[in-house]
């Protein structure tokens, strides 16, 4: 089973070749949905990549869905030449809309709204979801300023907790707990895209870390836009800072990913590797020695392959109900392995203290 070698971390491990030989190809159903397919490719590839492992009949609609959240991101993010913010604000809010009636008329983009529709009369997601989505990217057109951890979870809750959530009731998921994780995996999403993104941000005027955590660590708007503007590593203030927010996302990878054995069977594996490859980007930062200002931190294709691997060995192991400790798995796998964890709060909170 374990044939092709893969290079990771100085060491040379076996992986299973089905990874890297077997995983099947996105379905094509019409050019409305190849080009939902090509645009992940370019701008969503670690979906795009784990989105390979969907069962058939799930894949066209979680990737119809999960198009449908990235373009309207990029339309923030990316605008196209000539679009202004009002215009920007206009189609946002015209969505909105829509959501709340009951998508009862065109959509303002197609095909991409009569796509939609159709995955979510077949497969249905509350509104709520996709309202919390639009407010979220409708705050980012402005200007950005987060004043504590609250707003930054609001925040982050808002335009990627909602896609965990609208991921999960896709898929089927019912359980409170498992809607809280994917929520939280969502969340632990999203705050790495910000600490991977600090330079780029700083190019667009956008500050997403807490301005109370900057002041804790002796930094501050002012001492991030002068280390990047003057192409300067990462001080020992940066670096303490980017050290405990890098801690406090791994605590809700922690929470997120062990959400992911409440999932439906069929439906696990890509959620898992798609968690595990961003979690990765974690280790790219501390690798880095957290430079996140000069370069933005991301997974080779080798790393990709490796971490499905991993990904596919936990998921057989958990099926065939293999007998080895949580501390055994941990210690080989990380912290998202095991299935038997409870949870007795309906929310997580916690995070790593100063």
């Amino acid at each position: 089973m374990y044939i092709v070698k893969i290079k990771n971390a100085g060491e040379t491990r076996a992986v299973p070749a089905q990874v890297a030989l077997h995983a099947p190809p996105l379905v094509t159903t019409g050019t409305a949905h190849n080009t939902d397919e090509e645009l992940l490719a370019t701008h969503g590839k670690t979906f795009h990549f784990a989105a390979r492992f969907l069962p058939l009949e799930l894949r066209r609609s979680v990737t119809i869905l999960y198009a449908f959240f990235r373009v309207l991101d990029d339309l923030v993010d990316e605008p196209a030449p000539g679009r202004c913010v009002a215009d920007i604000r206009a189609e946002l809010e015209a969505w909105q809309h829509w959501f709340s009636e009951n998508r009862s008329f065109p959509a303002p983009r197609e095909p991409l709204g009569s796509s939609l529709a159709a995955v979510l009369s077949e497969h249905p997601v509350p509104t709520t979801i996709f309202l919390d989505f639009l407010a979220g990217l409708i705050s980012d057109l402005g200007p950005r300023e987060i004043r504590n951890f609250a707003e930054m979870h609001q925040y982050c809750y808002r335009v990627a907790g909602t896609v965990g959530l609208a991921m999960a009731s896709m898929l089927g998921v019912r359980s409170a707990s498992a809607l809280v994780t994917a929520k939280n995996l969502g969340i632990a999403m999203q705050m790495t895209n910000i600490l991977r993104d600090v330079g780029g941000d700083l190019a667009l005027n956008r500050v997403y870390l807490p301005l109370d955590e900057l002041e804790s660590f002796g930094s501050s708007r002012t001492h991030l836009f002068t280390l990047y503007e003057q192409g300067q590593q990462p001080d020992e203030r940066f670096r303490a800072l980017m050290r405990y927010q890098v801690s406090r996302t791994h605590h809700y990878y922690a929470h997120g990913m062990h959400g992911i054995w409440l999932l439906p069977t069929n439906c696990r594996l890509p959620i898992l590797i798609a968690g595990r490859l961003y979690k990765r980007i974690l280790t790219v930062i501390e690798r880095n020695q957290y430079d996140v200002l000069r370069a933005r931190a991301s997974t080779t294709l080798p790393e990709k392959v490796y971490e499905a691997a991993i990904a596919l060995l936990l998921d057989r192991l958990w099926r065939r109900g293999e007998t080895w400790t949580t501390s055994e798995m941990e210690v080989l796998f990380g912290d998202e392995v095991s299935p038997a964890v409870t949870y007795s709060s309906p929310v997580y909170t916690g995070y790593p203290s100063r």
